[in-house]
């Protein structure tokens, strides 16, 4: 026979284990058929990622420090935008209080986007913070985007007019980072010519580089042109617009006839890295013509 004091037991033993074991979810999303659009006024691709997550203890983003978001950010899922339902939504569940995901921790929602990646949206509301996990409370938690009243980047209208996203193009600072087998992943799931010396839509672009660039991998499409200038002191400068959020290495190798190809990487001199190009000179060589192209790896 089992004793009262014994039944407690097993029954606070039974409490204990589901706390450990408990979990906690989130419905985060945007209403669908809603217009979504970029600073431009052009409407949302599916090139555009929402992802859930948190900033580090302490850091409080800004407009001012937009620089240092990506380093300060950890999310928790990433979902991919659909422009057919012209929404986003995801359920993700809160299983453990691992830092930075702590109790009471506040939570964003970072959406961005467009071909250079500038293209940004950052808002969350005020309940909107970080959950235990708890197995004796069956209900989700509801994080409507038309809800977020803390809108740092872009702009929400809860009415969904004229547009319930919008975003802003940011200069300063580069979105989540994301390699090449993630973005092969969402963008050429399931697809044969899947390699990143492929070209899946047959555009005469390899897959890798429409990573590298911005560009769609299903889409038709041409890449932004590398623009060339003359420096001071005998050099001519190469601005070459990419990615910055997109993780791969870069080259440059140089032709005197367009078929016997070398490293001018000895010879670069590096002018700038920023957001919008990656800028490197070479001095001018007094030899005849010389060709320039990007070689890009994952």
């Amino acid at each position: 026979m089992i004793s009262l004091r014994g039944l407690l037991l097993r029954f606070f033993l039974v409490m204990v284990l589901m706390e450990v074991s408990g979990a906690r979810t989130i419905q985060w999303f945007s209403d669908a058929q809603n217009v979504n659009v970029d600073s431009g006024g052009a409407p949302m691709d599916g090139g555009y990622r929402f992802e859930l997550g948190v900033f580090a203890a302490g850091f409080t983003p800004t407009t001012a420090n937009t620089a240092q978001w990506a380093a300060n950010w950890s999310a928790a899922q990433r979902l991919i935008y659909n422009p057919v339902t012209q929404r986003f939504t995801g359920q993700y569940t809160v299983t453990s209080n691992v830092a930075p995901f702590t109790v009471g921790a506040n939570a964003w929602v970072w959406g961005f986007g467009g071909r250079a990646g500038n293209e940004w949206l950052l808002f969350r509301a005020p309940s909107w913070t970080w959950p235990a996990p708890d197995s004796t409370n069956p209900s989700a938690l509801s994080w409507n985007a038309k809800n977020a009243t803390q809108v740092v980047a872009g702009s929400i209208q809860s009415s969904g007019s004229p547009s319930l996203m919008r975003t802003v193009a940011v200069t300063n600072g580069a979105a989540p980072s994301t390699t090449y087998a993630r973005w092969r992943d969402e963008e050429l799931n399931g697809v044969v010519l899947g390699g990143a010396e492929d070209d899946a839509d047959g555009d005469g672009i390899p897959n890798v580089m429409e990573f590298v660039f911005g560009t769609r991998p299903m889409t038709p499409d041409t890449l932004p042109p590398v623009t060339t200038s003359l420096g001071a002191g005998g050099v001519i400068q190469l601005s070459i617009p990419r990615r910055l959020d997109r993780l791969a290495n870069l080259s440059i190798q140089s032709s005197p006839n367009l078929q016997t190809w070398g490293s001018a990487s000895a010879e670069a001199t590096l002018v700038s890295n920023g957001s919008a190009a990656w800028v490197v000179s070479f001095p001018i060589s007094s030899s005849g013509r010389r060709f320039f192209r990007v070689v890009a790896t994952p």
